[in-house]
């Protein structure tokens, strides 16, 4: 026994002089002589400068320390800066004894203001990409199965990261006060702690995330991590069975925020208050496929939950949607303004401004993806209406879309679908939409707004197709038709406020002068019935407005192909004029809206307001050369029932052979009419 000791302890002398020879030997030596060696072996791996421009210092211990001040690596030959990486202070503690050995086990790596700047160029190459791929592949064979040093702990101070995008343009900035990674062993797990700011905002993340032995090995690591950033916390948990490769994923998300929509201010967007704002869901992951479960999304008062599937087995991806909601409100959900905000002004729509697209139809872009769809809603609120029992299924394959739609509204039903087959140019369009007795004052007042409509129950036919490879050419290529019914109500004066239209607004104030005097108008019927062939609506009197006092029809034509439309819109009052507390002569005849779609025109003659009070005859044969001349006139003869007229359900009222006489003397006599039927012109 005492030999052994002997022996124990002459092995623990020589180590021990060994040691301290070692010691003796390295706090001799100038390691500044061999600043230019690892310039050069920098230079042979990545083609970059490599500056060493302070001393290279070594602090002899039992954990001995590197040290080495005003470091820089040089950026690509086309990078925005010289440099690429710069560091004003760089030192690594390592543990003596395991050097003896043959082993590197580093205590401590600290990083004092590094400065880093990542980039692209236009076609998208990063500078980070360095030397050859024929190097790569010779340092790969000969260096073999390298065993990378054991880390304790890394540390970084004011630290400034910067990601230039030379395709976008746009520059991605990190600032991080500090970040450390540390682990009291290799098979401990590593704890992380990040303060910074991301695009001048701050962030701070904590946790644990798994170990440095599993992430080396990429083998299976527990996640443990907290978020803050812009009024958000979010929070992920679980594992990661293979994070080299982002599969066997485990994880459970959860956020919370008082306005979700900051968190575009990371992208230097600025938007509207959405919020208060809470999330949870689990990720998880098989062979080809990622799996959003549990989904729980709330928003103020707004619900969505749900799971979400992305398989990648295929060529084309598949996505399955499958959510629903008890309350959903787009007004809670979308960005809302500040209201002291001022509001941005509002662009003029010029004559020659198109409203329909003329470029192709991104067709591509459905066949991108295949995707199946299911969303239903007890109680969906639309602005101000509120709809129930909603149900959407769309379907997507191949570029062709199919969805299948419904609702319920006051009472009533709305149903039908919409399909679209983008397949192949050019692209076919097909709606079949169908309402029965929607109820829109009840719609409204199921969200406490009783002083807009009252009654008004609505039939709907939207029945159309088209084929075009735009958006224009669908439009001048639609047929079929549109029917809008809205039955006995009464609407405030400030529903044309909430239809939000500068053209309606003042086609009412020119049409109707009584709605200025009543804060309510009783409705007595309102019906759009028209039909479309390859763009074109041609209709006589297939519009209609029925109130109390006054009855408004339309005739004239619209064009979506030409994007232009010539209508005339006639109010007649009902009733003795002297009686309604306005003279016929302050009501005009005839209003023509006429010009592109997207700045139409409005118009009232003169003349037009003389055949209120003088007839029809009359009119023209003081004014031939008037808008009654014109042909939409002719349409648009007094009617005691225009909605009736406007449905088809009866003819439209058709001239006396006595007005037809005595139109004939009248324009014989009008030497105005006369040189119009020399010209032709006349009909």
């Amino acid at each position: 026994m005492g030999r052994i000791k002997l022996i124990v302890g002459g092995l623990f002398v020589v180590i021990v002089g060994v040691v301290v020879a070692g010691v003796a030997i390295l706090s001799q030596m100038d390691f500044n002589q061999y600043k230019g060696e690892i310039a050069k072996q920098a230079k042979a791996a990545t083609g970059r400068d490599l500056v060493i421009a302070g001393d290279l210092n070594l602090d002899i211990s039992l954990s001995p320390k590197v040290r080495v001040d005003g470091v820089s690596l040089s950026n690509a030959k086309w990078g925005s800066s010289p440099h690429m990486v710069k560091v004003d202070s760089f030192a690594a503690e390592m543990q003596l004894i395991p050097l003896l050995f043959g082993e590197i086990h580093i205590s401590e790596i600290i990083l004092i203001k590094p400065d880093i700047l990542l980039e692209t160029d236009k076609s998208g190459k990063g500078n980070w990409v360095m030397g050859t791929p024929s190097t790569a592949k010779e340092e790969t064979a000969s260096s073999g199965a390298t065993t990378l040093p054991a880390i304790n702990k890394i540390r970084i101070e004011k630290a400034k990261f910067i990601f230039r995008d030379g395709q976008k343009g746009e520059d991605t900035s990190i600032v991080i006060d500090e970040m450390q990674a540390s682990a009291a062993d290799i098979d401990e797990p590593l704890n992380l702690l990040f303060k910074g700011a991301f695009n001048d905002h701050v962030v701070e993340l904590s946790g644990q995330l798994g170990t440095p032995q599993a992430l080396m090995e990429g083998s299976a690591v527990d996640v443990d991590l907290a978020l803050s950033a812009v009024g958000t916390e979010a929070k992920i948990t679980g594992q990661i069975k293979q994070p080299l490769l982002g599969k066997g994923l485990n994880l459970a998300l959860s956020a919370k925020s008082d306005n979700i929509a900051r968190l575009a201010e990371l992208a230097g967007t600025e938007v509207g208050k959405v919020g208060p704002f809470e999330m949870a869901a689990t990720v998880s992951d098989s062979k080809d496929s990622y799996k959003l479960a549990g989904l729980s999304v709330k928003i103020a008062e707004s619900d969505i939950s749900g799971d979400v599937t992305v398989n990648l087995a295929n060529k084309t991806p598949y996505v399955k949607v499958d959510l629903a909601s008890n309350r959903f409100s787009l007004m809670e959900v979308l960005p809302q303004s500040d209201e002291k905000a001022e509001e941005a002004p509002k662009a003029e729509a010029k004559k020659g401004d198109k409203i329909f697209p003329s470029s192709p139809l991104p067709v591509d872009g459905l066949k991108a993806v295949n995707a199946d769809v299911s969303y239903k809603a007890k109680d969906f609120i639309l602005g101000d209406f509120a709809l129930t029992n909603v149900s959407d299924v769309i379907s997507l394959k191949g570029g062709k879309m199919t969805g299948e739609h419904g609702f319920g509204m006051g009472g009533g039903t709305f149903s039908g679908h919409i399909n679209f087959d983008g397949s192949r140019l050019p692209a076919n369009l097909d709606i079949d939409l169908t309402g029965k007795d929607l109820g829109l004052g009840d719609s409204l007042k199921q969200n406490g707004i009783t002083d807009l409509i009252d009654g008004a129950k609505t039939q709907t036919l939207i029945k159309l197709k088209a084929q075009g490879k735009s958006v224009a050419e669908l439009m001048a290529s639609l047929n079929g038709q549109t029917l809008l019914n809205v039955g006995e109500g009464k609407i405030n004066s400030k529903y044309v406020n909430l239809i939000g239209s500068d053209l309606v607004t003042e086609l009412t104030n020119t049409l109707n002068p009584f709605a200025k005097k009543q804060d309510y108008t009783p409705l007595a019927c309102m019906v759009v019935n028209l039909n479309f062939d390859n763009g074109v609506a041609d209709y006589d009197r297939q519009i209609a407005v029925q109130t109390d006092k006054m009855n408004v029809t339309s005739s004239g034509v619209i064009h979506l192909g030409k994007e232009q439309l010539d209508i005339g819109i006639k109010p007649e009052p009902r009733g003795d004029a002297a009686d309604l507390g306005i003279n016929a002569s302050g009501l005009a005849s005839m209003v023509r809206v006429r010009g592109p779609l997207s700045a139409p025109g409005i118009g009232v003659d003169a003349m037009g307001a003389a055949k209120a009070a003088m007839g029809i005859g009359a009119a023209i044969a003081t004014g031939g050369i008037s808008l009654l001349a014109s042909g939409l006139t002719d349409k648009m003869m007094a009617d005691s029932a225009p909605c009736d007229t406007a449905l088809g359900k009866k003819a439209p009222p058709k001239e006396t052979s006595g007005e037809t006489e005595q139109k004939q003397q009248e324009k014989s006599s009008n030497p105005i009419g006369g040189l119009l039927n020399m010209l032709g012109k006349d009909k």
